[in-house]
């Protein structure tokens, strides 16, 4: 409540022994606490007095009860949100040139089946061009520089 240290309560204290005395201190520390407790008591019902006629707690419920709604309606308005960014992705997806509404999934299996089928014959394909490339250009594939002549009795045995 008030922002007194421990060391000035202390001073406080030797204060009052000084002042009143040892023999009233005991007796004025009683009295001084009463005095503080019926303070604070009368504080407090005035404080709930306040309140009460001003209906604080209605008052309190009210902002409550609009911030719920606040919060209501924008989850509301984020799920409506959601909901037309689904509507426009399912009519991308439906007016798609590869949508077959009546397919089953048997027939999805074997579309990609034969793309996969495709996509190595491709790959096949590719992969004889570029050994046929790297043939024409290393010869036998031994590397030039270390070959030194030993290309040339290859390639007449390799004709007869």
């Amino acid at each position: 409540m008030f922002n007194i240290h421990s060391t000035e309560l202390l001073l406080i204290a030797i204060v009052a022994l000084i002042v009143i005395g040892p023999e009233k201190l005991p007796g004025t520390i009683r009295t001084a606490s009463l005095w503080i407790g019926r303070f604070r008591r009368s504080f407090y019902r005035v404080k709930a007095d306040i309140e009460r006629e001003l209906n604080t707690d209605e008052i309190r419920r009210q902002l409550h009860n609009e911030s719920v709604l606040a919060d209501i309606e924008a989850a509301k308005s984020d799920v409506e949100k959601t909901a037309k960014d689904t509507k426009a992705s399912v009519e991308n997806l439906v007016s798609s040139d590869d949508f077959d509404p009546g397919a089953s999934v048997e027939t999805a299996k074997q579309q990609a089946e034969a793309q996969v089928a495709t996509a190595k014959s491709e790959v096949e394909e590719v992969s004889k061009e570029v050994e046929s490339v790297s043939k024409q250009l290393y010869g036998t594939g031994k590397n030039p520089k270390l070959a030194g002549g030993d290309d040339e009795p290859e390639e007449e045995s390799a004709k007869s």
